[in-house]
């Protein structure tokens, strides 16, 4: 497992949700010296939004210099696992499926290309729970380890949304996830 200071020169690969996200963790991380890649594997967000985030996400790239890995986008693996737990609030065991699906999808990912470890943006946001994604991550075993980073400190989420504003990319008011999509705009608050 890297820490802050083990980063300089190598290669992270940065699961990002979101381009306003991806600006409360790109920073921190460049500023340690890792050389990043972004990785928008997103099953759970649903069409129209996804190409939303993604152009969002390419913007921030431009912006940052970084290059985008894009699998391809097929809601039916979050459809099967998911949708049993539909009437469940964010934050539920629903939630952890998903997390667990996209942390999973960037580990084998950065195994099998050679990066040094993997982080995500998820922690980004004050509406996740850092401690579950850690031990999330920390239980998969494919060969990179996973850098455990809460973005969401020394005012992560203040700085993504100051860049997102800065930058105009779009910033959405919910997590994705159709079955959140109601409960997440009466909340009214920035994902």
């Amino acid at each position: 497992m890297f820490y802050v200071g083990d980063i300089e020169n190598k290669k992270i690969l940065l699961h990002a949700c979101c381009g306003p996200c991806s600006l409360g963790a790109i920073e921190p991380l460049m500023a340690d010296g890792a050389l990043l890649t972004l990785f928008f594997y997103n099953p759970c967000i649903v069409d129209g939004e996804f190409e939303k985030r993604l152009d969002a996400l390419y913007a921030v790239a431009e912006h940052y210099g970084l290059s985008v890995v894009v699998p391809p986008h097929d809601r039916s693996t979050f459809m099967r696992y998911a949708s049993p737990y539909a009437a469940m609030r964010e934050g539920g065991e629903r939630c952890g499926l998903c997390m667990t699906d996209r942390l999973r999808a960037s580990a084998v990912y950065a195994a099998e290309h050679g990066f040094d470890a993997y982080t995500t943006t998820l922690t980004v946001s004050p509406h996740k729970n850092s401690k579950l994604i850690f031990s999330i991550a920390e239980g998969f075993d494919f060969g990179a380890p996973f850098l455990p980073r809460d973005f969401k400190k020394r005012d992560g989420f203040l700085l993504s949304t100051k860049r997102a504003r800065e930058l105009e990319i779009y910033r959405q008011r919910f997590c994705g996830c159709e079955y959140s999509l109601g409960s997440d705009e009466r909340k009214g608050g920035d994902r």
